[in-house]
């Protein structure tokens, strides 16, 4: 009896500690900050590892139509910023805070900046629509889960606590991890902004239907665990496209420009 008291004891403690978790849905300002210290965390561990490209020949037009993507979506309380990073297989991907990170690969690949715009429109969307700092949130719970699990463990078994390491050990930048429907979401967002800082929004689906071709079906977020199919994310964006002629009327579906992205 004493011994279950003092369990009881320790772990409304543990909990007490992460306020958090209790509080309400709105994202308060201390959310933010951890937000931004987490991204700035990311972008210090893929430059020490000499994963930024500083000098990239994509750097300026990566900049370019990030400006203006960033300008659609309209003002966020972070300052979005893009990055190139080293990378053979084609890949992108948003971190909290604002910082969206294009591997060279990508930049290599696509065919045109209408094409990069809705890539960028793409991670920009994981941001606006909260997808990004509700991850952050869940790993969070997550971490809280662990410690109690691991609190527990020490009155079991040793394979119990080999178990919790290795669930902490899984892997790095976990808050990608984004649901279907998020990533369904932010295709669809992701064409919105491009149309809305004048790009063609039908460069989401050429730019699958290249990585397509090129990768095969693992989409371009090679972090990302539970992604789609590509071919499936091709065919809700053709109909989202296409069942919405106000906004996306005015664009066609044709590929004008293969020449890719303009190098300095």
């Amino acid at each position: 009896m004493i011994a279950r008291r003092t369990l009881i004891v320790a772990l409304a403690g543990l909990v007490a500690t992460l306020p958090a978790f209790t509080a309400p849905a709105a994202v308060r300002a201390d959310d933010h900050a951890q937000d931004a210290k987490l991204g700035k965390s990311v972008f210090d561990d893929l430059r020490a590892k000499g994963q930024i490209v500083a000098d990239s020949p994509y750097a300026a037009v990566l900049q370019r139509v990030g400006r203006r993507i960033a300008r659609a979506a309209g003002p966020q309380w972070y300052v979005e910023r893009f990055y190139v990073i080293k990378g053979a297989s084609p890949n992108a991907f948003s971190a909290p805070g604002g910082y969206v990170f294009v591997n060279e690969a990508l930049l290599r690949t696509a065919e045109n900046e209408d094409e990069l715009a809705n890539v960028l429109g793409h991670e920009t969307a994981h941001l606006v629509l909260g997808h990004v700092h509700a991850k952050v949130q869940q790993q969070q719970r997550q971490d809280l889960l662990f410690k109690v699990g691991h609190f527990l463990s020490k009155s079991t078994s040793v394979g119990t606590t080999n178990t919790f390491n290795v669930a902490q050990a899984a892997g790095n930048y976990t808050f990608l991890n984004f649901s279907r429907q998020q990533e369904y979401a932010a295709d669809q967002r992701g064409a919105y902004l491009a149309a809305k800082a004048g790009f063609n929004p039908w460069g989401t689906v050429w730019y699958f239907q290249e990585v397509l071709r090129v990768a095969g079906d693992a989409g371009f977020e090679q972090y990302t665990q539970q992604h789609p199919s590509t071919s499936d994310r091709i065919a809700r964006v053709e109909a989202y496209l296409k069942a919405n002629p106000r906004t996306f009327g005015r664009w066609r579906n044709v590929l004008t420009s293969t020449g890719g992205l303009p190098a300095s």
